[in-house]
């Protein structure tokens, strides 16, 4: 009878243990090429973005960099000592650099750099360089680092310059202020630049309240648009109206004068040259505008309502028949949307003529 010595049991293989580890290491690296290939295609999207111009933006994004444009500039004056600078002393530059070069803008896409200029006044040097420890102070004190500016090389050897130097800073909202000598004057500027934006010049500063005849109910005889910035806009009453003998485009039966009123309260120009005022087709009537008006807006006349102040100008329409009321659409300056208006108009009798006079 055979007999067979036990044999000790012999350790099972850790195939599982050494599988679940592959797995793990696997999956991580996995994880880490995934990573590297989302972080190289954004830094290759963002590549490009920033050779375009940088991403594409709403014009009410536009107009609100250029009103924190100009706010800093007048911001960094007022820390000056009295008499250096005035925050009505203020100069629009343009700027090379922000120029679609390459195509990237399409057709609804513009792109434009706020960026002004004070000039300064300082009877020597000492006054300047104290102005600059002002201002280097109040940019610590909110927290915005502070860079020294060499001063500059001269033009013109011949000519002589001013060798100061300037500082600069970038405020919360991407803003760069700097002092300093221009290189082509030789004198001492603030300036504010609010860098290059591209935006969609369809996609403007929205209303946010509307009253009467821009309300897009039933016809009234006028009404108010106040728009996110602080722009407002009031139209109506519609008037009958004769205009003078000799215009090239000829009224018809049935003229209405319609007067609009811009009230700036907010922080930039409105150029209401920019944008102009329509009316929608009405086959009935033949309403239509008469291009000689408003005569407010003539070549030479002033076309921009500055801020805090209000301009009045008067459009002109004429129709075949008598419409129902003026459908209208308008938005004042390049920068701000157009609102639908819908003016009831004056009964054409003698004593109706009168009453709306």
């Amino acid at each position: 009878m055979k007999t067979s010595t036990p044999q000790e049991p012999t350790a099972a293989t850790p195939t599982a243990g050494v599988s679940r580890k592959v797995v793990v290491r696997r999956w991580l690296i996995g994880l880490a090429a995934a990573a590297a290939i989302f972080w190289a295609c954004s830094a290759v999207s963002g590549f490009f973005e920033n050779l375009g111009g940088g991403p594409i933006r709403s014009a009410a994004d536009y107009r609100e960099q250029d009103i924190k444009t100009r706010e800093a500039g007048r911001r960094a004056i007022g820390g000056l000592r009295p008499g250096a600078g005035n925050a009505d002393w203020m100069t629009e530059e343009g700027s090379t650099s922000c120029v679609d070069d390459l195509g990237f803008d399409g057709d609804d896409v513009s792109r434009k750099q706020p960026r002004y200029e004070w000039n300064l006044r300082y009877a020597g040097k000492a006054e300047y360089l104290a102005d600059l420890g002002r201002l280097r102070a109040a940019w610590g004190r909110r927290g915005w680092k502070t860079e020294d500016k060499p001063a500059p090389e001269p033009v013109n050897p011949d000519r002589p310059t001013l060798r100061w130097p300037g500082i600069r800073t970038t405020d919360d909202h991407g803003v760069t202020v700097a002092v300093g000598i221009d290189r082509y004057t030789g004198k001492p500027v603030l300036s504010a630049d609010g860098g290059c934006v591209r935006y969609r010049k369809d996609d403007g500063v929205a209303a946010r309240e509307r009253t009467g005849a821009a309300g897009g109910k039933s016809p009234a005889r006028k009404g108010t648009v106040t728009y996110d910035d602080g722009v407002e806009v009031s139209m109506g009453p519609a008037r009958p109206f004769t205009p003078a003998p000799g215009g090239t485009d000829a009224p018809a039966a049935h003229t209405y004068r319609v007067p609009v009123t811009v009230t700036n309260r907010s922080g930039a120009p409105v150029d209401l040259r920019s944008h102009d005022i329509g009316s929608y087709a009405d086959a009935k009537s033949g309403l239509r505008r008469l291009t000689g008006y408003p005569a407010e807006l003539g070549a030479g006349g002033p076309h921009r309502v500055p801020e805090g102040e209000s301009m009045r100008v008067e459009y002109v329409f004429t129709a075949e028949t008598e419409p129902s009321h003026l459908e209208l659409a308008y938005g004042p300056g390049e920068f701000h949307t157009s609102c639908t208006w819908r003016l009831s108009v004056p009964w054409t009798s003698s004593s109706d003529v009168a009453q709306w006079s």
